[in-house]
């Protein structure tokens, strides 16, 4: 009895518990809201006002992420050329991993649907996530991604020479995101 109770409690303390999302202290770059189950954003209807309103984003709660929040997370560095076909230059993108983040929100195994400021989305798959291992880049070439720019954030794929898989990633690699829907 005493060996199966060390057993049991060994295991107990070994997994980690989920963390509870902490709140954003600074301004808020990322919002995932829909199908997730962390929150720590309000509910938030259709008169809300702001970037999100424009937009018509609503939520019943989402996950907010800040620049810090972000930051904490195991960064990784993905170099593409980047660009419009006759400015085109390399970039080296950096940020969490997407799972990851989608992870934290409690969003793992989902669809995501990420969001440009002007309107444009995006549909990513959860096996393309967790086999492909987009980031969410925070910073180029050291500096972090401004509004006007890339920014707040944007969905990097690392590079392929499957040149289908690269066509589709294309249209995935969403920039200027600062909302992700979760499906």
């Amino acid at each position: 009895m005493h060996r199966a109770l060390s057993f049991a409690l060994l295991l107990a303390t070994a997994v980690p518990a989920l963390a509870e999302l902490p709140q954003p202290q600074g301004h808020v770059l990322l919002t995932l809201g829909g199908d997730v189950s962390e929150t720590n954003l309000p509910t938030r209807d259709e008169n809300d006002g702001g970037l999100l309103g424009y937009l018509e984003v609503t939520h019943d709660g989402a996950a907010g992420f800040d620049a810090a929040m972000l930051d904490a997370l195991e960064q990784f560095e993905i170099k593409i050329p980047y660009g419009l076909p006759d400015n085109q230059r390399d970039y080296a993108f950096s940020g969490p991993l997407l799972s990851e983040v989608m992870i934290m929100a409690g969003a793992e195994g989902k669809k995501a649907l990420p969001m440009a400021l002007d309107g444009y989305q995006a549909e990513i798959e959860w096996d393309s996530i967790a086999t492909n291992k987009p980031i969410v880049a925070t910073h180029a070439d050291g500096a972090p991604l401004g509004i006007g720019g890339y920014g707040p954030t944007m969905i990097v794929f690392p590079p392929t020479d499957d040149a289908d898989q690269s066509a589709k990633q294309a249209g995935q690699q969403v920039w200027a995101i600062a909302y992700i829907a979760v499906e």
